[in-house]
């Protein structure tokens, strides 16, 4: 992330009307409904031009909109109540006909896959998992040429890092729409629409909030693309909260300072556990060991992300029970982003919706841990990960 989207960062989306006091931090409007002296001025509000019904548009929501876009150096945003809201819209913004393909991730978060399986079953769609950091698979898109693609940045939970670029340039020879969740890494880490992708997608309850205490998710592209997910939202009801919007506006003002120390934090436990003979693989973007690291280098930001994952040799879940319980520092918790670290077992957690076998097929064993790493002493939390690995495996 560039000074000028540092400077961002601090100060988009501070300005809500004309008048000459701006507020340092937007203050909170929780009114739903707003009234007009003038029908013509009612008439206009419900045509979005004010506002007048908070479903159809409402200010902090707007405010965390403008901020978004521009640290994604997008023309527009639209923001939900959550991340899976954000990911249905794509959905349901496509034209899709009995037949279509839709292609993901086959390591990508089990949620989302859960949806789409759902929505594809339900509309005649074929759902085709592929592995996206397969050198073939940009050659894959263009045979299959399908409606849609969805990329991960980094990979959840097994922490892959595809070429947004080369898999861009096959969705647009192959015609798709290419849609990237780039919430890992956030806008600090990865600015997707500028690697070719159509739609930017981030799960505002993590890295943007940063603090665990409000959900959200917004999708970033073109004012043309921008415009119908919005129309659709209006009737859908997906609406993000005003003191939602405000927390994470608030939380994402210390954006590009928070995510440098994540980064920094996440590389040393890294190094810290991969000295570990208890541990079967540590992996990280940052390791020379991991199979994308020459591509993480080229597509990400400001380091290499804040994520870490690592196996713990010859568990299973009853280990990875034991390991979770032993945790004093990290905490055990089913997401990401927050100031302090956590860590969650991904096959009982992310891919929990997953099936058996589709866990197989992404390489998601039962030994699996991820970690969101935190801000507070790398060492101590390095230091808590391998004492608790030592109490799981029951050395």
């Amino acid at each position: 992330m560039s000074t000028k989207q540092k400077t961002v960062a601090v100060h988009a989306g501070s300005r809500l009307t004309g008048s000459k006091a701006v507020p340092v931090m937007p203050p909170i409007f929780p009114a739903a409904v707003n009234w007009f002296d003038s029908s013509d001025d009612l008439s206009d509000a419900l045509d979005g031009k004010d506002y007048a019904y908070a479903r159809i548009s409402a200010p902090n929501a707007a405010l965390l909109e403008e901020a978004v876009a521009a640290l994604e150096g997008a023309e527009a945003c639209v923001a939900y109540a959550s991340g899976m809201a954000a990911l249905r819209s794509l959905f349901d913004a496509q034209p899709w006909k009995a037949g279509d393909v839709l292609v993901m991730p086959t390591d990508g978060y089990g949620v989302t896959r859960f949806l789409y399986k759902n929505l594809c079953a339900r509309w005649g769609v074929e759902l085709r998992p592929l592995n996206q950091t397969d050198p073939e698979a940009p050659s894959r898109i263009r045979e299959w040429r399908p409606r849609m693609v969805l990329a991960e940045s980094i990979s959840n939970p097994l922490l892959r890092v595809p070429d947004i670029r080369a898999l861009a340039q096959a969705c647009r020879d192959a015609g798709s729409v290419f849609a990237v969740d780039a919430t890992f890494p956030s806008p600090f880490g990865q600015r997707a629409l500028e690697l070719g992708a159509d739609y930017s997608v981030q799960s505002t309850s993590k890295w943007l909030n940063g603090h665990s205490d409000a959900l959200g998710g917004t999708v970033s592209g073109t004012k043309a693309r921008m415009d119908p997910l919005r129309s659709a939202r209006i009737l859908s009801g997906d609406v993000l909260g005003p003191f939602e919007a405000w927390l994470t506006l608030r939380g994402l003002r210390t954006l590009p300072v928070r995510m440098k120390a994540h980064n920094e934090h996440a590389a040393h436990v890294a190094k810290r556990l991969s000295d570990s003979p208890l541990l079967e693989r540590v992996i990280y973007p940052g390791l020379p060991s991991h199979p994308d690291h020459a591509v993480a280098g080229r597509v990400l930001e400001g380091g290499f992300g804040p994520m870490v994952a690592f196996e713990i040799r010859g568990a299973g879940q009853k280990e990875g029970d034991r390991f979770l319980e032993a945790l004093r520092v990290c905490k055990p918790g089913p997401s990401l982003g927050d100031v302090g670290t956590l860590v969650m077992h991904a096959a009982s957690a992310s891919a929990r919706r997953m099936t058996p076998e589709e866990r197989a097929q992404a390489g998601i064993r039962d030994s699996l841990i991820r970690v969101s790493v935190g801000l507070e002493d790398p060492d101590d939390v390095a230091d808590d990960l391998l004492a608790a690995v030592a109490k799981g495996a029951g050395r």
